[in-house]
């Protein structure tokens, strides 16, 4: 059987606010495919509208909240201001685990990549970025083929159970079908502080020109 792209595609992005009034706007040195805010709790993820030829992004009537930034860009860097937690320190048993648990946790995608973990201060809740994607075999709903790769990010959340992990939430943040490349990669993602811990009130915060690293 082989298994459809959007049998279980829910929706992803929350819609804005009527009621809000604050927003996050600001622009990098390149060109962008998505922009994300998700708020720290991770139930509700906002998309942003991108202008300028891409390079350009503003969220418009966000709720009273702190945001954390995901820029995707047109060259496939991923840059994420994410707050998972602090690095933490596994053992080679529980990093082998963890990496074992997340990677059966969606049997649709066949390549899946840990891209950065952190954890609570108690050291019992670990939070992971996690890529995954499917190059070949996709289908659509009908049955017809995507004749498109499907590649996702989401924000895994585990719980501790001594050297192993329980998986208790996940919340999706992209899902896109792509062209397939002779040699489908994952994308490399870099950490931008910048981009987390964004206190939205009342107003647009505009960030500017954010300069992004290589």
């Amino acid at each position: 059987c082989t298994p459809s792209a959007f049998a279980q595609a829910g929706r992803i992005y929350t819609s804005a606010s009527a009621q809000a009034t604050g927003g996050i706007a600001g622009s990098g040195p390149e060109e962008l495919t998505h922009a994300i805010a998700i708020e720290h709790d991770r139930v509700r993820v906002y998309r942003a509208v991108l202008s300028n030829g891409g390079e350009a992004f503003r969220f418009n009537r966000l709720p009273v909240e702190k945001y954390d930034l995901v820029l995707f860009t047109k060259s496939g860097i991923v840059y994420e201001g994410l707050a998972l937690g602090s690095t933490p320190s596994l053992t080679e048993i529980s990093s082998r685990n963890l990496d074992q648990r997340i990677a059966l946790a969606d049997s649709f995608f066949n390549r899946t990549r840990v891209h950065r973990i952190g954890i609570s201060s108690d050291g019992e809740t670990l939070l992971a970025l996690v890529e995954r994607f499917r190059a070949n075999n996709v289908l659509k709903q009908s049955g017809e083929a995507l004749g498109k790769m499907l590649r996702r990010f989401e924000i895994i959340e585990l719980a501790r159970a001594t050297d192993n992990w329980q998986m208790t939430a996940s919340r999706h943040i992209y899902r896109e079908g792509e062209p397939i490349p002779a040699d489908p990669q994952f994308r490399k993602t870099i950490n931008v502080p910048a981009l987390s811990d964004l206190r939205v009130i009342t107003t647009v915060k505009d960030l500017g020109k954010i300069a992004l690293p290589k």
